[in-house]
């Protein structure tokens, strides 16, 4: 009986079947703009308006340098999160997530 059972345990060991195969993860690497950083924290942007309220260059300072300097790292930090989003619906669409 052993002797009947040993080639059929080796030829199933040869043929794989006491193996089980994963199929090999797709690549999937996100944009380097989605790992880029706007500011260096979440609650401060780092810009700053210092001035006489009552000073007329002041106000041309917080609407000539000021808002635009914002503006950009909103701007940026949305082409991040874009880039995110759509390295995610990649996969989404690729079947790696759900």
């Amino acid at each position: 009986m052993n002797r009947a059972l040993f080639p059929l345990l080796v030829v199933l060991v040869l043929c794989g079947a006491t193996c089980q195969r994963r199929p090999q993860a797709p690549v999937a690497d996100a944009d380097p703009q989605c790992y880029r950083a706007y500011t260096a924290s979440l609650t401060d942007t780092g810009t700053r308006w210092e001035g006489d309220p009552q000073d007329p260059a002041a106000w041309d300072d917080l609407g000539g340098r000021v808002v635009p300097e914002l503006a950009d790292k909103a701007l940026g930090g949305e082409r991040s999160r874009q880039s995110c989003v759509d390295f995610i619906n990649a996969l989404r669409k690729r079947g790696v997530i759900k």
